[in-house]
């Protein structure tokens, strides 16, 4: 017969280890019973009438730990602070229009919060917000204080403060506005400070004294797929309000969770390309169109504006299939598919725009490769 006790006697062991971290480990406890918001933990029932009827007066106070009835106790002086306390205050989320909420609904009511100062400067202001954590607040996100018809950042969050959420936050005073490659218009609240330059850059030649733009911003914004589209080096934008251009020297997406941290330089206005009276750098650029028809699009799917030194797939979806083809004389490199003739890889070689055809049979599609800049 087989004897498996051993076995058993060390897996009871490891469970016991188990039940025992569980119980004691301060960490575990706090995620299941902070603020009351989830189940407390369970006891087990004594003999002693006296030791279950102290126990329940502990459950009903926080837990059975005293850490958790401090954070209960700290919870309910918050609840009663944001009602009677002069540093109380109406917050609520900013959202986008173009944000899809879950709930599908808008327009979210205020919540109160306590707002304490923290340091105020000529060119930032910090403030403390405390909330609750069933609101939902993070870093990266937005909210409007009511009171005062202003816009803050949450920028930091201060992570030993276990019975609601406490966090640093920084007034935002600009918004920037920005279109993205699908043409759609997107926009961002941001805390800027600067510009703080005291000297002027210039090149002097043949007696010819030129001046270089040189003012620097620092800029916190949110952390979300659109700004880190947006926001890389070489990008220029504008301050909602402001005329002067400024261009991306450096990107921070990694330090801070939820936070992307921009420092940009003055750059030169293109006049032809942004619009300035919106702020929307690019904005007075059109999409171009195809040069082809419609059915040759189809019957050739793929991109018709390209780059140079990348790769594009295309595919042939017609009936009367045959070889692919591109002029030699052309940059491009043609790869067919080995499993699958009607689908074809092609590169622009040079760093230089141009144009050229891509045949399948009778079935010409015209792609033109823009600036690489």
């Amino acid at each position: 017969m087989h004897n498996d006790g051993p076995m058993n006697d060390e897996m009871r062991r490891i469970k016991k280890e188990q039940e025992l971290l569980a119980k004691y480990d301060s960490g575990f406890q706090l995620l299941r019973g902070r603020v009351g918001l989830t189940a407390q933990p369970s006891f087990t029932p004594n003999s002693v009438q006296g030791v279950n009827d102290l126990a329940q007066i502990l459950m009903n106070k926080g837990g059975l730990t005293q850490q958790e009835r401090m954070i209960r106790d700290k919870r309910k002086t918050l609840d009663k602070a944001v009602l009677y306390s002069y540093q109380g205050a109406f917050v609520k989320k900013y959202y986008p229009d173009y944000v899809e909420l879950m709930d599908g609904v808008r327009e979210q009511p205020p919540v109160r919060a306590l707002i304490n100062p923290d340091k105020n400067k000529q060119d930032y202001d910090d403030k403390i917000i405390s909330i609750g954590y069933e609101h939902d607040f993070h870093p990266g996100d937005v909210f409007e204080w009511i009171n005062t018809g202003t816009y803050w950042l949450i920028v930091l969050q201060e992570l030993t403060e276990l019975a609601y959420f406490r966090g640093e936050i920084r007034k935002c005073s600009y918004q920037i506005s920005w279109k993205n490659e699908d043409g759609d218009i997107r926009s961002t609240f941001a805390a800027v400070r600067g510009p703080v330059e005291t000297k002027i850059n210039y090149i002097q030649k043949h007696k010819i004294s030129v001046d270089e733009p040189n003012y620097s911003l620092h800029i916190l914004m949110p952390l979300n797929e659109d700004t880190k589209k947006e926001f890389k080096r070489y990008s220029t934008f504008y301050l909602q309000g402001d005329e002067v251009c400024w261009r991306v020297e450096a990107i921070d997406w990694i330090s801070t969770p939820g936070i992307l941290e921009v420092t940009a330089v003055e750059y030169y206005a293109n006049e032809t390309e942004d619009d300035i009276a919106n702020g929307i750098a690019g904005g007075l650029l059109i999409e171009p169109t195809s040069p082809n028809e419609e059915i040759i699009d189809n019957l050739i799917q793929g991109e018709v504006f390209i780059k140079p030194k990348r790769e594009y797939v295309y595919t042939y979806t017609g009936d009367d299939r045959s070889n692919w083809k591109v002029d030699p004389a052309y940059p491009v490199t043609i790869t067919i598919n080995p499993n699958n003739s009607n689908e074809v890889t092609i590169k622009w070689t040079s760093s230089y725009s141009g144009q050229f055809e891509l045949k399948n049979g009778n079935c010409i599609k015209t792609i033109v490769v823009e600036s690489l800049f």
